[in-house]
């Protein structure tokens, strides 16, 4: 069954739909025959084509495509030249190049010597305007030795015109005007006014190379004048080219840029990206020569962002690809031509000895050929059935082996929450105790062992975190600027003790001083790593080496160098997997799980870079941490440097004077479902507040409306409600939403705080937490919430903040150029009054967003709304409203915005 037309969702304003549908019903019904419909198809894709509606044109001969039993066809030759005229149209010439060697190909097979000839000129004006000259030549005169042979007076114009044009980009004008004579001879003898045209902008050209400007300006206004006679924009575009660069030579700008814009708008009209380019450079030349350095810069700009550098290099490639396969197209058609005449001389030589040997062979021949071809598909059937088998089983295999590593994984990741919870009731009791005066050194000594320990395992639990979660994609840098070098000495210093006491010398060796872009916390996750397997894997009296350098133009390097054990060979290619162990005899078992190292290597590929490893057993191991040289930056302002660091310990002291009374204790609500941390965070709090526990989210709404409660603390999952839905929620009733209310979890997930600091949280806390951090974040909240509740709100004018102020200030400004596609963050910062690098800063610490997300969210919810009330009728134009160039890429990010594209919206 063939899909209607209606069903591509192609314009009707384009194409037939009623004559295509018509088709498809008689071709089903057997009144036609697919020759017909196949005709159809393509005379609607070539209309399409015609008003420059590529994508209906492509879908067209898509379904053009699908039809057809056999492609070495004419017609899908012919569908292909079509495909290549588009993309001729859309400076795409590689591609064109490709699609009409395959028509020429199939044509040359079919003996089709119209098409044949018109690819052959397709192919050399492609090679033209990529400056392959040499190669556009070789084209051009086969095509022109054939065009005599069919008497094509109109294509031997058109490839003499276009050897002129060659001729003249060369600065051989003795040869270019011989060349165009000729073709205007056979132009006006053909009565070809499309080739009059290309021919007088062509000698236009060429008199202008010459610097004979009024010989130029003579037949590009005969080149205007016939391409407005013929209605060809496309000419039409050009003819206003030609003159608005002969008045640019002239320096007669006003003239200049007047043409130039009405080349411009056609260009925008017919998508044509060469009269774009040609246009846009003349005018950035003219904005500058008249002062305009603006409108010079911005016209510059755009033609930047849409050069392609690898597409010159592509090009180069595939390029010389064409050429060779050209070149043993020739040889194997001479070879063929060859082995063709001494086969026939051969077999009339045959026939001539004895007819009767050669019938008898032959048919012997016949079969034995019939016979290998049965035996070789037989072969086959039973070779693919064996191989069906076989492949089943090995995905079959695949499938178990994968579930088993994510439930492996997912039980990890399991694990590790589980843990979080029990440490953090091993580490606040152990914190609480080590306070106490009156203990023993020993004891003080056991339980500093524990809390070290303890600490040791929440690294390890986090470890395992960090790791599944970049496996997964769901870790993002947090990036400051900070001294590596002083990272680098600092993590090595740490180490001092701990090397002393294995007797192992630990040296740095530190020779760049340089302030790098950066997550400041993972880069030391991957040192501390990298140095404590040193330290485990080297012996007493032995050496450790830290080296901190930056070759010229290879970015920066950490070296962590031992001269432990070593690697075994076989080990080395799989010493940065999770969890792998050695398993070699002579291997020392030193412990370990198997996670640093693999979390190591994911860390420094997040930044850009790689982690390396050398290793000679017996001699030692080389680790190479490789940073890019884009991450440096200058020296930030002073007091910046550590802008994503963590507080010093002493912000959290804790007042001596108390800040809620004991006597009247405000009530605390504590959501928790373990009833030992239950217990726990009571304990620590009950000094200060009523503590009230609930075990679900629906529990705690129910105190909320039995009790006065002050403050709320909850754990995130929960049975029956979990504590996201529960903030949600409290937030959005009016009674509720002032309350101070912190979140306690063993959750890591980046993406849920975001969600809960949209959602209105107040604070936020890992487990296993801090005791004394605890206690101070409450009390400073409910400090805070104090002061709130007491000032007098009708006496007091209501303040905007700053940051709300930036950011309203930042909506104006993207609503003010919703419409202009070149709208970019970089504008947005000037508006904003900001660096690009505070912008990102701003939005990323307000917002979550970066500048792109910021433009993109507002941009996306004016379009929800405006579809919404219908203001237009199709997704173009609500795109071009907010500023997007591309509607399918809009519509894509509309769907994933609002889970609907924008043409459902639309139709509702």
């Amino acid at each position: 069954m063939i899909t209607y037309v209606m069903g591509f969702g192609l314009s009707t304003s384009q194409i037939d739909s009623t004559l295509i549908n018509d088709q498809v019903a008689y071709y089903e019904r057997g009144e036609i025959s697919l020759d017909s419909l196949l005709n159809t198809y393509y005379q609607q894709a070539l209309s399409a084509y015609e008003t420059h509606d590529f994508a209906s044109a492509r879908s067209l001969l898509k379904t053009h495509e699908s039809l057809l039993k056999n492609q070495n066809t004419v017609p899908f030759a012919k569908a292909n030249m079509l495909r290549a005229h588009m993309a001729m149209e859309e400076d795409d010439r590689v591609e064109a190049i490709e699609l009409l060697n395959q028509s020429l190909e199939i044509f040359r097979a079919s003996g089709d010597s119209t098409n044949y000839l018109l690819a052959l000129k397709d192919i050399g004006i492609n090679y033209d305007y990529m400056s392959d000259h040499s190669m556009a030549l070789i084209y051009y005169t086969d095509c022109i030795d054939l065009a005599k042979k069919l008497g094509r007076l109109d294509i031997e114009g058109s490839c003499l015109k276009n050897i002129g044009g060659i001729y003249s980009q060369d600065g051989d004008q003795e040869k270019a005007i011989s060349y165009y004579d000729q073709s205007i001879s056979l132009a006006i003898q053909s009565g070809d006014s499309a080739l009059l045209h290309r021919l007088y902008h062509g000698l236009g050209l060429a008199y202008r190379r010459f610097e004979l400007f009024n010989e130029a300006y003579k037949y590009h206004l005969l080149a205007l004048q016939v391409a407005q006679d013929i209605g060809d924009l496309k000419a039409i575009g050009f003819g206003y080219q030609g003159l608005g660069f002969y008045y640019f030579y002239k320096r007669q700008y006003d003239s200049a840029e007047y043409y130039m814009d009405k080349t411009l708008k056609i260009a925008n009209q017919i998508s044509n990206d060469q009269l774009k380019s040609n246009a846009q450079e003349a005018l950035e030349q003219v904005y500058y020569s008249t002062g305009r350095y603006k409108q010079a810069y911005d016209t510059y700009r755009n033609m930047v962002e849409q050069d392609d550098s690898l597409y010159t290099l592509q090009n180069t490639q595939l390029l010389q690809a064409l050429k060779e396969k050209y070149q043993n197209e020739k040889r194997d058609r001479e070879l063929a031509e060859k082995n063709l005449q001494l086969q026939e001389a051969g077999n009339s030589l045959i026939k001539q000895r004895n007819w009767q040997m050669i019938l008898v062979f032959v048919v012997i021949i016949l079969l034995l050929i019939l016979f290998l071809i049965y035996r070789g598909y037989v072969l086959r059937q039973r070779a693919n059935t064996i191989l069906r088998t076989k492949n089943a089983e090995i995905e079959k295999h695949l499938a178990e082996i994968e579930d088993v590593t994510s439930n492996k994984n997912r039980w990890f990741v399991n694990v590790a929450h589980e843990l979080r919870t029990p440490l953090t009731l091993i580490k606040g009791p152990i914190q609480r105790i080590l306070k106490s005066t009156d203990l023993s050194p020993d004891m003080t000594a056991d339980l500093k062992l524990v809390e070290r320990n303890t600490k040791s395992l929440s690294n390890l639990v986090n470890e395992i975190l960090d790791l599944s979660k970049m496996v997964e994609g769901d870790v993002s840098l947090h990036e400051s600027v900070f001294e590596l070098d002083e990272l680098v000495n600092h993590t090595v210093s740490a180490f001092d003790s701990r090397a002393n006491q294995l007797g192992i010398q630990l040296k740095s060796q530190v020779n760049v001083k340089a302030y790098v872009l950066a997550d400041r916390e993972k880069l030391n996750k991957v040192l501390v790593n990298l140095i404590s397997n040193a330290l485990k894997f080297t012996s007493a009296g032995g050496l450790v080496e830290v080296i901190l350098a930056k070759p010229v133009n290879k970015g920066f390097r950490i070296i962590v160098k031992d001269t432990g054990r070593g690697i075994v060979k076989q080990d080395l290619t799989r010493v940065f997997d999770r969890f792998f162990q050695s398993s070699g005899k002579d291997q020392e078992v030193r412990g370990g799980t198997g996670i640093g190292l693999a979390l190591s290597k994911e860390i420094a590929e997040m930044h850009g870079g790689e982690l390396k490893v050398t290793s000679t057993p017996g001699m030692g191991s080389t680790f190479t941490l490789t940073l890019p040289e884009e991450i440096e930056a200058t020296r930030p302002p002073f007091g910046t440097e550590r802008i994503l660091s963590d507080a010093p310990e002493s912000s959290l002291s804790v007042s001596a004077e108390g800040i809620i009374s004991k006597e009247r204790r405000p009530l605390l609500l504590l959501l928790e479902d373990n009833e030992d941390m239950a217990s726990y965070i009571a304990s620590l709090l009950q000094e200060y507040f009523d503590v009230k526990v609930a075990k679900t989210g629906l529990m705690g709404l129910e105190m909320l409306g039995s009790y006065s409660v002050k403050f709320i603390i909850s754990d995130i999952m929960m049975p029956e409600m979990d504590g996201v839905t529960f903030l949600k929620k409290v937030k959005s009733d009016p009674l509720w939403k002032h309350l101070p209310f912190i979140h306690l979890t063993a959750l890591s997930d980046e993406s849920l705080r975001k969600e809960l600091l949209r959602i209105g949280i107040d604070d936020y806390l890992m487990k296993p937490f801090d005791a004394e951090e605890l206690i101070i974040r409450v009390r400073n909240l409910y400090m805070n919430y104090q002061q709130r509740v007491s000032l007098d709100s009708e006496s007091v004018a209501e303040e905007i903040s700053y940051d709300e102020k930036v950011i309203e200030r930042l909506k104006r400004e993207v609503l003010n150029n919703i419409e202009d596609t070149n709208f970019n963050v970089l504008r947005m910062a000037d508006g904003a009054a900001l660096s690009e690098r505070q912008l990102y800063r701003f939005l990323k610490a307000t917002t979550g967003l970066t500048p792109l997300q910021f433009i993109q969210e507002i941009k996306l919810n004016r379009a929800n709304e405006l579809a919404r009330k219908k203001v237009y009728g199709s997704i173009s134009e609500l795109a071009m409203s907010v500023g997007f160039k591309q509607p399918a890429y809009f519509s894509s990010l509309f769907e994933k915005r609002f889970g609907k594209k924008p043409s459902v919206i639309l139709k509702a």
